[in-house]
């Protein structure tokens, strides 16, 4: 019984030790095309990407949300904007 669980847990560690970079690479590919979807709206809205380089996921997340909500465009790119002057 002691070697079963051991055998387990043994094979649980090795699972989700593959599991966890594959996770990890399909994260930053997200990342990198919700940032590359981004870019394109700030300079429809004539918005400097050049802070966006160190916007978090959540700063980005917050973003998108913005950009999909009803507010006026003005009002979208002065969130937008002092987003990233806050960055």
């Amino acid at each position: 019984m002691k070697l079963n669980i051991i055998a387990l847990a043994s094979a649980a560690a090795l699972t989700l030790g593959a599991v966890a970079p594959a996770a990890a690479q399909g994260m930053g590919q997200g990342f990198d095309m919700l940032q590359s979807a981004l870019m394109s709206e700030f300079e429809r809205l004539n918005i400097d990407i050049n802070g966006m380089e160190g916007l978090t996921l959540g700063e980005l997340a917050i973003i998108k949300t913005i950009l999909d909500s009803d507010e006026a465009e003005s009002q979208k790119k002065g969130r937008i904007e002092a987003i990233l002057q806050n960055n």
